[in-house]
């Protein structure tokens, strides 16, 4: 018996299913997942449907469990009926990935740690796996039942009670979502479900993948990308509720539409009353209206709202963030039969290229930028990516997402691998932008001609899937339909369509890279570098060309136009998270010359890099020799670590500040960069800003100064000093000055200058700071920026009268890192000769709720600099000593680190952390630094 789709189907093209499926309703709906609470392990007691979340769905979130087939064989029929046996099972918390499920079961112990990855055996996992669960269902008197699937990496046979609802030729997709009208095979009681998975093959199937962004998942991602969900409808169903929102271009109205689809259960003709309201607090705009639905129909639903006023959403640091809250039922023969809640943002997004200049733009077509709420700004943020598994954890996120805005940044990427919504959600709430798209290097980016029929509809689905699932969240502003390349004109006609039909509202984006689809037009974006580059070459505004002598030579280089995935390569973390993922051999691979063979060649190490296999991984060698040349040898891990945290910090802030500099640039304007990454799904020595571990290394710190709301900042390229203001308000008052200042601690030059009033998103050249003659030849400049005394910003730089010097007509493709010239690098051997410092410190600590702030003053005594000082909380015992082990306090916020002080000179450093993360100890602050010898200071609250 085959299966007839719905009315709804041909939204997302799901295709007819096989003739030995069961009949089963098949709609493809949007529905935004919601956590429930189930019962638990042991055996076969089912699990309590939870009450429906907002969306009128409950989650099936625990009770499940997951078996080889090679041990529970492939009767279906038998596994899916309730009262099955399942021992020998393993019980997860919640639906996830195989290896997720087997660590959780206490398999494999410590996988992240060296490479102990690499004995999973991947032959477990080349035969299928069992996902059940059973629950306790009771049926809704004259209503309908619905199980809806959100997402399966690898292909799945559906099977419920012992019929098989559909098959894998369309279930598939980690993004897509099917809803099935399972009515006629459910029971008051017991229910069983059971999945009978497939392995993911990403270069088969459109899944999800970590690209080359680690090794690959033993499993390769094989399992449920979320849970399914029950739906319990009345009569009538309410399905795909949103908002779609015109606003005034200065807000003085927001026009909203609500719209919704009501679909007819039965086989009679229904009156259905659609009602609710849109509202923020105490202010709501109620909706209602009545239509006659004959048998089996579905009918949409539009009604007009005007909303004077508004309250705007903005991005973290430019404004607020409130939601509104949307609320909608349906109320047929007198009862409520279906009901749907969401919060959303008022807000506009508008895109455009920047103005070409002939001879000057590298691009010919100019460089993609966007307006949020009209006012233009510089996306600067980080690739995402998910644990290495997919477990996820909404507090893991939130730590996450507090990071994000400690670094003052304003977006992150997602190549594809979206999150649960949870975390978009919580991206609503923190004002952190969300740049989505589809995931390249995979199957996604074959021309769709090479997609069989099979795959043509796996991506109608998953298109139509997404752009409804991320529509209505404000954080989300864009979305790229392609990666590396663009989408043909075939897959444009699955696409946009897809997306318009959901109302998205936001830019669609031909691709990350500079390439063109026939429906979106050019991208104005480029990808890379993705290896070590110093810091005058993001100052060189576009220098490069012209040494190269390449016109069409767009897709690297310095901070021009919007780079959607770049950084200077290697993240090398501190020491005492290299302790918690690495062995004392494996570090010295990182370090060594004897071992590693010297700073050019470096040794292969798991944790680098890896191209989704266990055997190609890259080596330190293209981020070690440069540090080796600028900073001198190191000898050991110690002095190997004070170079690389001092190079990270230097390259990181100088990216990120050359990408505001030049964003008022008229030829060559820079209006985006998206750091590559943010963060890793694994322990990491390779494209990160903060490791799996909240380590805040110096390329954290780096981009952290860069991120400050009003900042002063040095072009490398030019000896321009130049001020930002990040902020959503004018700023006014202020003064700088600069300071050149030789290794010796004698102050060669200060300049003081006003600065004029800044406008928001505003950057402005204010002063030079070019080395005087007679200087040292590795010396430092540092900036300072005032109002009314107070100091606003401060960044000390080590510089040298020796610059880099690239050689750009050998530094060419998007994956290559700088060539430098003969004798080319920066001289900064001068701060290994810099005397010991010494410094008074004092630390106290209070409690603001459930957190710990932990405050301490540094000040400068002596003759010499303390240089590159760091602070680190750590579990102490009472009277300021250390613990034994791993005793570093993360996740934490500092306020400012890494920090540069002359004798005399004084700054008090601001960390906050949660206090049940000292397990009972008392706060202790460390304190190191590039010459100053390591110290702790006792910072326990006062009782």
């Amino acid at each position: 018996m085959t299966t007839q789709p719905t009315a709804e189907a041909p939204m997302s093209k799901p295709g007819r299913p096989p003739a030995a499926l069961a009949a089963c309703a098949v709609l493809a709906i949007a529905a935004p997942p919601y956590a429930v609470s189930g019962t638990a392990q042991g055996r076969a007691e089912p699990a309590v449907l939870a009450p429906p979340g907002e969306d009128g769905a409950s989650e099936l979130v625990r009770g499940w469990r997951i078996q080889s087939s090679a041990v529970a064989g492939s009767d279906g029929a038998r596994i899916s009926r309730p009262g099955y046996r399942a021992s020998g099972w393993l019980p997860i918390g919640r639906p996830e990935t195989l290896m997720a499920g087997l660590l959780e079961n206490g398999r494999y112990p410590r996988a992240f740690f060296s490479d102990r990855l690499r004995s999973v055996p991947a032959r477990r996992f080349a035969v299928n796996w069992w996902y059940r669960d059973e629950v306790t269902l009771h049926a809704r008197r004259g209503g309908r039942t619905f199980l809806i699937m959100d997402g399966v990496s690898g292909t799945a046979d559906l099977w419920l009670n012992g019929a098989r609802i559909d098959g894998r030729a369309r279930l598939q997709g980690s993004y897509s979502r099917f809803e099935y009208d399972v009515t006629r095979y459910v029971r008051d009681g017991a229910n069983a479900i059971a999945l009978d998975v497939a392995p993911n093959k990403a270069k088969t199937y459109l899944t999800g993948s970590r690209l080359d962004w680690n090794p690959a998942a033993p499993d390769q991602g094989t399992g449920l990308d979320r849970p399914p969900k029950i739906v319990q409808d009345g009569p009538v169903s309410l399905r795909d509720v949103h908002v779609v929102q015109r606003n005034a271009r200065d807000f003085s109205r927001s026009d909203l539409t609500v719209k919704a689809l009501l679909r007819n259960n039965t086989g009679t003709a229904r009156r259905a009353e659609f009602a609710g309201a849109v509202g923020r607090g105490a202010r709501r705009l109620p909706f209602r209206t009545a239509v006659t639905l004959p048998p089996h129909a579905v009918r949409p639903v539009a009604l007009g709202l005007r909303l004077d006023h508004p309250d705007v959403w903005w991005p973290y640091r430019l404004g607020g963030q409130p939601l509104y809250r949307l609320a909608a039922h349906v109320r047929t023969g007198g009862r409520e039969s279906g009901r749907y809640a969401e919060d959303f943002g008022i807000r506009t997004v508008t895109s455009s290229l920047t103005r070409a200049v002939p001879g000057r733009t590298h691009v010919p077509h100019g460089y993609r930028r966007f307006e949020i709420n009209g006012v233009p700004l510089v996306i600067r943020g980080g690739g995402w990516s998910p644990d290495m598994f997919l477990r996820y954890s909404s507090g893991n996120v939130r730590d996450q997402l507090a990071y994000v805005r400690n670094l003052g940044l304003n977006a992150l990427r997602f190549e594809g691998n979206f999150p649960p919504d949870d975390m978009f959600r919580q991206m609503d709430r923190a004002g952190v932008l969300a740049m989505t798209g589809w995931q390249c290097c995979d199957r996604w980016e074959d021309p769709y001609a090479k997609w069989g029929k099979e795959l043509q509809d796996s991506a109608a689905v998953q298109a139509a899937a997404v752009a409804r699932r991320l529509r209505d969240h404000p954080s989300v502003f864009t979305f790229f339909q392609g990666s590396d390349a663009a989408p043909d004109a075939a897959k444009e006609s699955v696409y946009v369509p897809a997306f318009e039909a959901a109302d998205w509202g936001t830019p669609q984006i031909a691709s990350a890279e500079d390439k063109a689809s026939p429906r979106l037009g050019p991208s104005g974006a480029k990808e890379g570098p993705y290896n070590y580059v110093p810091p005058v070459y993001w100052w060189s505004n576009g220098r490069e060309t012209a040494a190269v002598h390449d016109p069409a030579y767009t897709n690297a280089g310095s901070a021009w136009g919007f780079d959607t995935e770049t950084s200077a390569g290697n993240t090398v973390p501190t020491q005492d998270s290299l302790d918690r993922f690495l062995t004392p051999e494996d570090q010295a691979a990182i370090w060594d010359p004897a071992t590693a063979r010297g700073p050019r060649s470096g040794r292969d190490l798991f944790h680098v890099y890896a191209y989704n296999d266990y055997t190609r991984t890259a080596r330190m060698g293209q981020y070690n020799t440069p540090l080796w040349h600028r900073y001198g040898p190191w000898s050991d891990m110690a002095s190997y670590q004070r170079i690389a945290q001092m190079g990270g910090y230097e390259a990181a802030r100088a990216q990120f500040e050359a990408y505001l500099g030049n964003s008022k640039d008229p030829a060559n304007p820079s209006t985006g960069v998206i750091y590559w990454m943010m963060n890793k799904a694994w322990p990491s020595l390779q494209w990160n800003l903060y490791n799996q571990d909240f380590d805040q290394p110096g390329v954290y710190f780096g981009a952290k100064k860069a991120g400050e709301p009003v900042h002063i900042m040095y072009d490398y390229a030019s000896g321009a000093v130049k001020v930002a203001n990040l902020t959503g308000r004018r700023q006014t008052g202020l003064a700088a000055r600069a300071r050149l200042i030789d290794l010796d601690g004698s102050v060669k030059r200060t300049s003081r200058v006003a600065v004029s009033a800044l406008a928001t998103q505003d950057v402005r050249t204010v002063a030079a700071a070019r080395a005087p003659k007679g200087i040292s030849r590795t010396y430092f400049l540092e900036l300072t920026l005032t109002r009314r005394g107070a100091t606003v910003s401060r960044n000390v730089y080590w510089l040298s009268t020796k610059p880099d010097a690239v050689d750009w007509k050998n530094t060419l493709g998007k994956g290559s890192g700088a060539a430098f010239r003969p004798d080319g690098y920066a001289d900064l051997t001068g701060l290994r000769r810099l005397p010991r410092a010494a410094v008074r410190a004092s630390a106290a600590t209070r409690r603001d709720g459930a957190d710990l702030v932990t405050t301490v003053t540094i000040t400068a005594i002596g003759t010499a600099p303390a240089v590159f000082t760091r602070a680190d909380v750590r579990r102490g015992a009472p009277g300021g000593r250390p613990l034994p082990g791993d005793d570093q306090v993360l996740p934490i916020r500092w306020d400012d680190n890494d920090v540069t002080l002359w004798p005399g000179r004084s700054q008090t450093l601001t960390a906050r952390y949660r206090a049940a993360d000292l397990r009972g100890a008392v706060p202790v602050v460390s304190l190191a630094g590039t010459n100053l010898p390591a110290r702790t200071v006792p910072a326990a609250p006062r009782t």
